[in-house]
């Protein structure tokens, strides 16, 4: 399974791995309700709302829980329809009010499926839990950075496409991505240390839509400035930005040949090596000083299933498309699967 984390860490629950969350895919805002459907050959919607006490009046009668525990008791019901099957449950955790629906239309070729699905619901609500207000930093943390690192992932499938079908201006782009990502990920675990907390820089790991951007110049410059980059990684950084960039906006109106791209691309694809073995002798630090995300995980030796699978599902997630979909599989092949 995977977590799902609401927005502001009010709750973490657990969710299958064939499971996507449908908000921002169908274009709703990240409030309740969360909406959850399988990835292919969807029967039914799970959905699952909060509502602070303040907003919702609480029935008394309801089952109460404290904050940060899980396997909750639920008050669950079923709303008569004559053509749709609505389950209801419904519970209190601290000042918070918890309602969840599974809605499907049954029939003789779903109904096994839906079964299946329902006894799914039941093993994710099992794991809600409502955080208090210190643990959401953490969580909203933690959350962003595994988002981050799936979506760093993803990105080597259109890398790779890219690189195969020579479409040159698409690789660099990915590339001076992924170094940024690289940087950014430096950074953040470099505070960790620095500050020995488990808590994320978050403007470093995620920009909603309405914040001010933080360019890529800012973020090599901090990482020269905390000693991640030295000055000629950081003046060739500046170069290559400024020939992206030429490329990108003024491959029309310049003398730039097609032939200058491929070799833009290798230097960037060198770059952005050098800048991921730095990333890892970062994760390496946090390891052996026991401090920060990797303080209790050794970096090279997160191949067990459930971790990689939980990655192929968030890349999933991240992709929606069908061309770069990966099996999860229930026992990973450690030595001889190839993503």
């Amino acid at each position: 399974m995977k977590t799902f984390t609401h927005p502001d860490g009010i709750f973490e629950m657990k969710i299958p791995l064939d499971w996507v969350y449908k908000n921002e895919i169908a274009g709703y805002k990240n409030k309740s309700p969360f909406s959850f459907e399988l990835l292919e050959n969807n029967c039914g919607a799970f959905q699952i709302s909060v509502y602070h006490k303040s907003e919702k009046k609480i029935n008394p009668t309801l089952p109460r829980h404290d904050y940060n525990t899980d396997k909750l008791k639920f008050v669950r019901n079923q709303l008569p329809d004559p053509e749709f099957q609505m389950l209801l449950w419904a519970t209190v955790a601290g000042d918070y009010f918890f309602m969840a629906k599974y809605i499907s239309q049954p029939n003789e070729e779903n109904k096994e499926q839906i079964r299946k699905e329902l006894t799914k619901v039941t093993e994710s609500l099992s794991t809600l839990m409502c955080l208090s207000e210190d643990r959401r930093p953490y969580a909203i943390g933690f959350d962003r950075y595994e988002k981050f690192c799936a979506s760093l992932a993803a990105s080597f499938d259109i890398k790779t496409k890219a690189y195969k079908s020579l479409c040159f201006v698409q690789f660099i782009i990915i590339c001076a991505n992924q170094i940024d990502a690289y940087l950014r990920l430096c950074i953040v675990l470099k505070y960790q240390i620095i500050e020995n907390t488990l808590l994320f820089k978050v403007e470093y790991l995620h920009q909603k839509e309405n914040d001010k951007p933080m360019m890529e110049k800012k973020v090599y410059d901090k990482a020269k400035n905390m000693g991640i980059i030295n000055s000629e990684q950081n003046d060739l950084l500046y170069k290559l930005y400024n020939l992206r960039n030429k490329v990108v906006h003024r491959y029309i109106i310049t003398d730039i040949k097609t032939i200058e791209l491929l070799n833009l691309g290798l230097e960037y694809e060198t770059l952005s090596e050098e800048i991921r073995r730095i990333l890892s002798e970062i994760e390496k630090e946090q390891f052996d000083k026991k401090v920060g995300y990797f303080q209790s995980r050794h970096p090279d030796k997160m191949e067990e299933s459930s971790i990689v699978n939980q990655l192929y599902a968030m890349v999933n997630e991240k992709h929606f498309y069908s061309e770069y979909k990966r099996e999860i599989y229930n026992n990973y092949p450690n030595k001889s699967h190839k993503a």
